[in-house]
């Protein structure tokens, strides 16, 4: 009896020895299995652009459809608010960041800081000016980008003048010089135009990052100092945007006889163009980088594009362009 006491004692020692043993390692084994979860803070210059603020949204979305944290935030295009929007995100545990470099050389002290913290700095179209400070960031050569946009203004002239004396068509640009980039952009556009000689640009009309308030008075001032005006280039479809709907208030426009031509493509852009196909717009084409390509924003934040960076760690975008009798492939798919 003693004996069976005594193996009974042992069994009861064996098992609950077992089983904390079992509870303590269950429990670190989990903490070690336990992955921090994906936290992605979109640290954007504003939301009250369409553009902007539709691709903020489609990289939130498909972060969300991975089972990420995100939440979006707006520096309205001020570099001090940017930092300090980065550094609290900081704080709060993000593990992502994706961004635009407004001001690159602004960016390199803080981006470095969050690396080191084991933070990916993503950035689109533009970076800081230091590649220790970003992991990678999406490119499109944006002069390129300015010729596909003059090259449709170009082709749809000759198409439709093909007669047209020199100097008699004349045209107008509206300008974003506020970053190297938008200034490519624009240099593109004007070197391409030059090459034409039946277009005169007889007005260069320069705009900033308040262009949403300003543009419509600037359409004004066009059509009183430039009546005779036929072309029209805008540095983005959000502008495009604006000048179509502004100038079709205008009923001296002959609509067959006048041309509005965009960079950058997005839904609202196609939808305008599928009007102007219809008569009921202005909008003719626009020259833009791989429509595919905010899509991919988030995927290269997230390392899938890493086999494929450049040296300078840049995934680089294609140039594409559209027109009213192409847009609808574009609107079939997104």
């Amino acid at each position: 009896m003693k004996k069976l006491l005594k193996v009974l004692l042992v069994v009861l020692m064996v098992v609950s020895l077992a089983a904390c043993n079992s509870g303590g390692s269950g429990n670190n084994e989990s903490e070690g299995e336990t992955e921090k979860q994906n936290y992605l803070a979109i640290v954007w210059p504003t939301t009250q652009i369409e553009f902007f603020d539709w691709a903020a949204n489609v990289f939130k979305k498909q972060a969300e459809d991975l089972g990420w944290k995100a939440e979006i935030t707006s520096y309205e295009f001020d570099t001090t608010t940017q930092i300090q929007q980065m550094e609290n995100f900081a704080t709060m545990g993000v593990t992502h960041i994706i961004s635009y470099a407004g001001e690159p050389d602004a960016l390199n002290d803080v981006c470095k800081r969050l690396r080191e913290q084991g933070i990916v700095m993503s950035f689109f179209a533009t970076a800081p000016s230091d590649i220790d400070a970003y992991d990678n960031v999406a490119v499109a050569n944006q002069y390129t980008i300015g010729q596909a946009m003059a090259e449709n203004a170009v082709d749809w002239v000759n198409e439709k003048y093909p007669d047209a004396a020199d100097g008699s068509i004349k045209a107008v640009m509206f300008t974003l010089p506020t970053t190297e980039d938008d200034v490519q952009r624009d240099n593109g556009v004007r070197d391409t135009l030059a090459k034409c000689s039946k277009i005169e640009v007889v007005k260069e009309y320069e705009l900033d990052n308040d262009y949403n308030t300003t543009l419509p008075g600037m359409v004004d001032t066009m059509m009183l100092e430039h009546p005779d005006v036929q072309v029209v280039i805008c540095h983005f479809a959000s502008m495009s945007l604006q000048a179509d709907e502004r100038l079709l208030t205008y009923d001296q426009i002959d609509r067959e006889n006048f041309g509005i031509f965009s960079g950058d493509i997005d839904t609202m852009l196609g939808e305008r163009m599928l009007k102007t196909a219809q008569g009921e717009g202005l909008i003719r084409a626009t020259g833009t980088y791989d429509p595919d390509g905010v899509s991919k924003q988030f995927d290269l934040c997230r390392g899938v594009y890493n086999d494929q960076l450049n040296d300078l760690k840049q995934y680089e975008y294609y140039v594409t362009k559209f027109n009213t009798e192409t847009i609808q492939e574009y609107m079939d798919t997104h």
